[in-house]
């Protein structure tokens, strides 16, 4: 596979293709943003009102993407914010409540059963920093 850059940039080769590789990788956050987490939508004339929801977006997708990186299975980090919805958010479980422990109950034909009990192991793993 060949790539073509024509720039006008007084860089190296390499300098040239790291920067269109990075603003590729910024476009492809941007479009995961849009998609997942609706930032393209403005419910107001206000322009205030406008960007308090950007950052509110924003927050939300900074919050995920922490989430990705701490306690998500290592096969799942790399997949779109749809996706890791729909396979562990949007599912159904039953809260088995006991004298001292929650126990989530998912049927037995669920796909992603390993992953989601996984992820809630490493969200138990997480420890509080304090400083």
């Amino acid at each position: 596979m060949y790539t073509f850059i024509v720039t006008n940039m007084d860089m190296e080769p390499y300098q040239s293709i790291r920067f269109y590789c990075g603003r590729g990788k910024m476009e492809n956050f941007i479009k995961e943003g849009k998609h997942g987490f609706n930032f393209a939508a403005v419910s107001s004339h206000s322009k205030v009102v406008n960007a308090n929801r950007m950052r509110i977006h924003m927050l939300a997708y900074n919050l995920f993407n922490w989430f990705r990186r701490l306690v998500l299975p290592p096969n799942m980090r790399k997949q779109q914010v749809d996706t890791i919805r729909l396979k562990l958010i949007k599912i159904v479980a039953r809260a088995v409540r006991s004298a001292r422990y929650i126990t989530f109950k998912l049927c037995s034909s669920c796909p992603y059963k390993k992953e989601f009990y996984k992820t809630l192991e490493n969200i138990q793993r997480l420890t509080v920093q304090l400083e």
